[in-house]
């Protein structure tokens, strides 16, 4: 019976101290910087997330992990396709996304 008690309690405290680290993990990325874009056109929905071309209002390219935010919904970059010379120097690139 003691062991049976000391295996739920131990259970128990593993329980809470994985919620609590998940947590702490989910809350430390709502506060990731956020690049201002300007989605211009998506192209297809697949199974791997959305293809869509972007225009950023900033000088520098995406990267992956980048987040922008188009009309109240914050979408994560997670590949960049590049683009020719000339979509590169206005800023627009195409990126493979996926909404947070």
């Amino acid at each position: 019976m003691n062991l049976l008690l000391l295996s739920l309690s131990v259970m128990a405290i593993w329980l809470m101290f994985s919620i609590y680290r998940s947590y702490r993990r989910r809350k430390a990325d709502m506060f990731l910087p956020v690049r201002s874009a300007s989605i211009i056109r998506i192209r297809s929905y697949k199974s791997f997330g959305i293809l869509a071309t972007i225009r950023f209002k900033d000088e520098k390219a995406p990267k992956v992990g980048d987040r922008l935010c188009e009309q109240g919904s914050i979408y994560q970059i997670t590949g960049v396709v590049a683009p020719d010379q000339s979509a590169q120097l206005t800023g627009t690139w195409d990126c493979r996304l996926v909404k947070v």
